[in-house]
């Protein structure tokens, strides 16, 4: 795992390295090994390197045999070995172990047909001096971020947005109504970031660079699931645990250390399971639990699961006051706010395993392939409610007189809203849409509203009311740019290279053609992983329902967190933050603090914003 950064003069003009150095510099912490650069005409592109596979040759760039052909990456190519066999049969000579080195002979035959013949997690850069080309792209699922700016005349790459602002170069301008995404979504969507001029190369996406011009394309969109069917020729559980096997066994290889994320749920236990039966040895995991907070502390049920599976098993306790002390910490060193609270924990965790592996395996992704948020199981069951009328102004007068939580009031207006689209933004945002225009100015709250719809409104053109098109939003949408973004920053700041099983192509492939009555049947959520799982997992891991890594963000805002809170919320420091309607803001502070209603994740995500525009807002 490495960080990767560049400028691509679009016009073959001259690049100063030392400009790309200092890019390459802010990325030294996903890879604190070595680094390397390639510099050819019109191009110069940098590595930070986290040694894994081939720990002695495999440092980048890698070159082809003549040195016509350069890359760093970012990633791991799971299918390496089968893909040298290949072109090794083909004449291409290796001069490494590294996974790296497939790539360039896979361009030298296919070109940016390469992509088809990939399986792994990656973003790469390929600079081709015999065509003059330059090559940018990006995994299937976006497990490996890849930013994108651009300047007259110049293409900037990173594998974070902090890279891109070592450049000289103006500052990148804020974009007011991107902040309300973080508040309403906790991530900005599709191609978007915060910042006006800088955009992200979309998951399975590629950027062709030649000198007239320039080829963007989606190399690969999940496939749409197929008509409800029992014309299988083997059980669908079977194909799954076979797929599944295949995956972590292919992702357990490294020539470091290895462990598993362990939250004692079902997905991270289902990946546990599995490793534990595939590796050697006794397994690692690492699990999270939280101080002074029974209700939302998993490492119970995750000792638990590690005794089962006969694991070497290691516990990391959290508490409020460890959250204070980091926050500020990571906004500082992400240059962005944190807007998944969940991110803290991983991070503390991150750092704490790194200290036994280099390598983890991590759940992302089950419960987008197979439906597993309660959000789901709702919408299936309580569809029906959208036809009652005054619902969603009902919830929203509870809401604002204090009758209904936050929470009741936003899913009770999200069943109130019939537009499938809307329905479906409705649940998954943070807050719901009555309360963005509390908050926010209308200009940005209406830019939000149509820029999110735009967005997401593709995903539910085929069947507007089925769970696929749900999941395919999320798989495309919240996973990469929440999720996986709050794993690759939280293990990437302590050189952790994490692995997602889940998310392997041939998993993504089979399980997003499967009828939605395989992934909820009546009240049970992920009903294929959990028959695919049962003969590994204890029963009470297999009929333990959807948790979430739920934080006590109430009490953490009332506690160690109310310092923080009342600098950052006050009228003087949401003052900076265009757009907001601060007084509005600040009276939301007041009511959550005094206890009378729970505004903690939303409050959360304002104090992050806040914190980064005290610091990065410029």
């Amino acid at each position: 795992m490495c960080g990767i950064c560049g400028a691509i003069a679009t016009g073959g003009g001259p690049i100063d390295p030392h400009a790309v150095r200092r890019m390459v510099d802010a990325l030294a912490h996903r890879g604190p090994d070595a680094w390397g650069m390639i510099e050819a005409p019109g191009v110069v592109a940098a590595i930070r390197r986290l040694r894994v596979i081939d720990l002695a040759t495999g440092d980048q760039p890698i070159a082809s045999e003549d040195g016509a052909v350069e890359v760093v990456y970012n990633g791991e190519i799971y299918n390496h070995e089968a893909l040298r066999r290949e072109l090794t049969a083909r004449g291409h000579r290796f001069n490494t172990r590294a996974d790296t080195e497939v790539l360039v002979h896979l361009w030298e035959e296919r070109g940016p047909k390469l992509l088809a013949s990939l399986e792994g997690m990656f973003a790469f850069c390929i600079v081709d001096r015999r065509r003059r080309e330059v090559f940018l792209a990006r995994d299937a699922m976006g497990v490996k971020p890849l930013f994108l700016r651009r300047l007259p005349g110049m293409i900037l790459f990173a594998s974070e947005t902090a890279a891109l602002r070592r450049f000289e170069a103006p500052a990148p301008t804020l974009d007011p109504a991107r902040l309300v995404d973080l508040v309403a979504l906790q991530y900005v969507p599709g191609r978007r970031t915060p910042w006006l001029e800088i955009e992200k190369l979309l998951p399975g996406e590629s950027l062709l660079i030649r000198p007239d011009g320039e080829e963007r394309a989606r190399w690969y969109q999940p496939p749409p699931a197929i008509p409800e069917s029992d014309d299988h020729a083997r059980p669908p559980a079977e194909t799954l645990r076979r797929l599944l096997e295949e995956a972590v066994l292919a992702q357990s290889v490294a020539d470091v250390p290895l462990g598993v994320f362990l939250s004692g749920g079902l997905d991270s236990s289902g990946i546990a399971a599995l490793l534990a039966r595939a590796a050697p040895g006794r397994v690692r995991t690492f699990s999270v639990g939280f101080d002074n907070a029974p209700g939302h502390d998993e490492s119970v049920e995750a000792a638990s699961v590690a005794r089962a599976l006969g694991t070497d098993h290691h516990e990391l306790t959290v508490s409020a006051s460890d959250v204070a002390r980091v926050l500020p910490d990571a906004i500082a060193h992400l240059q962005e706010p944190v807007l998944d609270p969940a991110l803290l924990p991983t991070w503390l965790l991150s750092r704490y395993a790194r200290r036994e592996v280099t390598v983890v395996l991590s759940g992302e992704g089950a419960d987008e392939l197979f439906g597993g948020y309660k959000r789901h199981l709702y919408q299936q069951r309580l569809g029906w409610m959208r036809m009652l009328p005054g619902l969603a102004p009902l919830a929203r007068t509870g809401r604002r007189l204090g009758f209904l939580s936050p929470r009741v009031g936003q899913a009770l207006e999200a069943l109130g809203t019939s537009d499938p689209v809307r329905n479906h933004l409705e649940w998954s945002q943070t807050i719901a849409r009555s309360l963005a225009g509390t908050l926010f100015d209308d200009d940005l709250v209406e830019r939000f509203e149509e820029d999110a719809y735009a967005t997401f409104a593709p995903y539910f053109e085929a069947a507007p009311d089925a769970l696929s098109s749900r999941l395919a939003a999320d798989l495309s949408e919240w996973l990469p740019h929440d999720l996986l973004t709050k794993v690759d920053r939280a293990t990437m700041a302590f050189s952790l290279e994490a692995r997602v099983p889940y998310l392997a192509g041939p998993v993504v492939r089979f399980v997003s053609q499967l009828p939605d009555d395989l992934k909820i049947r009546g009240m049970e959520s992920k009903h294929l992983l959990r028959e695919a799982l049962s003969d590994v997992l204890p029963p009470r891991v297999l009929e333990r329902p959807k948790k979430g890594f739920d934080l006590p963000l109430a009490a953490w805002l009332r506690g160690p967190l109310r310092d923080l809170a009342d600098e950052a919320l006050s009228v003087e420091a949401l003052s900076r933050w265009p757009g907001l309607k601060v007084r509005e803001a600040a009276a939301l502070w007041t009511r959550h603090r005094a206890g009378g209603q729970d505004f903690g994740l939303p409050m959360f995500n304002l104090l992050s914003v806040s914190l980064f525009l005290a610091r990065h807002g410029a």
